[in-house]
């Protein structure tokens, strides 16, 4: 009697036990979410920019009231970034706890598969074993359609505005992850896709680990962060790859003599027709964005209407007040190549062109917004219980331009260009080639 009293006292205390454990674990994740919750509001310049406070709060509240005794730190983590996703802007990120990135980048496995995203569609670029021909349109991933996947995980994802360009080229390299996080762990998959030949089909593919997905992605051919020529038929190509100091200082460049150069060029040569490729420049330096423009502005001219911190205004920085064009500025035709990940300092650059008719763009909506952004110093912030990293931007950047056509967007190119799956699989230069097209037009 006294053998079995005592092992049942010793199975309830064990289960009291276990529940206090899961308890304190829901309401420690629950005060990181709301310690999440402070930070913003205390840290962000303007975090109802593009959502309604009603509906953010109505968002975390829900957010909130998922969290119970069973949630992991893949769902934890989930919505951690659907929250900031929320917010609408680009600055902001999350990094994963050192033991749960460990896991995502060498124990996990995932969907096989590497994709191209267009606006509504999701293409098969490759798949491991070749399983599914390459350039295939995917249906659906164990009865998940293809279009409910591609909101769903675009709403992990940050970026300014309302765009999805960004987010899209995010999904291009990494889709298989956002897959987990949207749907969980499978070891195994059906996928319904229809081939390029038209037939629609249904296989079995089994989960594979990072390493050997990313074996299937073309290697990354090395590139300059900033190039000038001139072709034969008189077409300068600046192309700038990066406003990043330390980048430019680590690759030994200067960036004001480069551009000093390379216009001096252009006037020497003659050359009347000028192409800049910011593609993939995410930005860095601002006053790097006012010294570009500096060279193809005509008169004086604003950049920033104001900057903002801790709701004031702030003085002495570069492109604040009237800015003057350098003496070798250039007068002639611009075109100029932007993709989702034209973002920060140089979706500035580009607002200020665009507002100014300066140039004609070329390619897709540039990832940062064309009103301005929220960036300058970024705040971290360590969730204590959940260890997820948060950072917060802290300065509001209002450009000086003509209100926008497309609020909430990007910069929209005059010449929009969506690359085809096939251009994109053989890394044709489709934008390029429409930019050189447009010049040789010109007389």
């Amino acid at each position: 009697m006294f053998t079995r009293i005592t092992t049942l006292l010793t199975v309830i205390i064990l289960h009291c036990c276990c529940f206090s454990v899961s308890a304190q674990r829901a309401d420690s994740l629950k005060a990181d979410l709301q310690l999440l919750k402070t930070k913003l509001l205390a840290t962000h310049p303007d975090i109802y920019a593009y959502i309604p406070e009603n509906k953010w709060a109505d968002l975390f509240d829900s957010c909130y009231q998922q969290i119970n005794d069973d949630t992991d730190e893949r769902q934890f983590y989930g919505i951690v970034k659907i929250l900031l996703s929320a917010v609408g802007d680009g600055h902001l990120s999350s990094g994963a706890p050192a033991p749960f990135a460990q896991f995502i980048h060498t124990e996990n496995s995932y969907l096989p598969l590497l994709t191209y995203i267009t606006e509504d569609s999701i293409f098969i670029t490759s798949s491991v074993d070749n399983t599914i021909p390459a350039g295939s349109q995917l249906i659906s991933v164990n009865s998940h359609p293809a279009n409910v996947m591609l909101e769903k995980m675009r709403g992990y994802l940050m970026a300014d505005g309302y765009n999805t360009t960004k987010r899209n080229l995010v999904l291009n390299q990494i889709f298989y992850f956002y897959y987990y996080l949207a749907y969980g762990y499978s070891g195994g998959f059906t996928v319904t896709y229809t081939a390029p030949s038209g037939q629609t089909k249904t296989v079995s593919l089994t989960a594979a680990k990072e390493t050997a997905i990313n074996a299937l992605k073309t290697p990354s051919t090395t590139t300059t962060l900033l190039s000038f020529f001139i072709t034969n038929a008189k077409t300068g190509i600046l192309t700038i790859k990066t406003f990043g100091y330390s980048d430019l200082q680590e690759a030994k460049l200067d960036y004001p003599a480069f551009l000093e150069q390379s216009f001096r060029q252009l006037k020497k040569a003659g050359v009347k027709k000028l192409i800049i490729d910011l593609r993939d420049n995410g930005g860095g330096r601002d006053a790097y964005g006012v010294l570009l423009y500096s060279y193809l502005s005509r008169q004086p001219f604003h950049y920033y209407r104001y900057l903002e911190k801790d709701k004031k205004k702030l003085s002495g920085k570069p492109g604040l007040g009237l800015q003057h064009p350098v003496v070798l500025h250039y007068d002639y035709q611009v075109a100029v190549l932007i993709n989702g990940q034209t973002f920060s300092a140089a979706a500035e650059f580009c607002a200020v062109a665009y507002s100014n008719d300066r140039a004609i763009f070329f390619g897709e909506e540039t990832g940062g917004a064309y009103e301005g952004n929220h960036s300058g110093q970024l705040i971290e912030t360590v969730l204590p219980f959940s260890k997820v990293s948060i950072w917060i931007p802290t300065v509001k950047y209002a450009m000086d331009v003509r209100p926008p056509k497309h609020a909430g967007h990007g910069i929209i190119p005059h010449k929009p260009i969506q690359m085809t799956v096939d251009a994109y699989m053989q890394q044709d230069d489709k934008v390029m080639e429409a930019a050189l097209q447009w010049t040789q037009a010109l007389k």
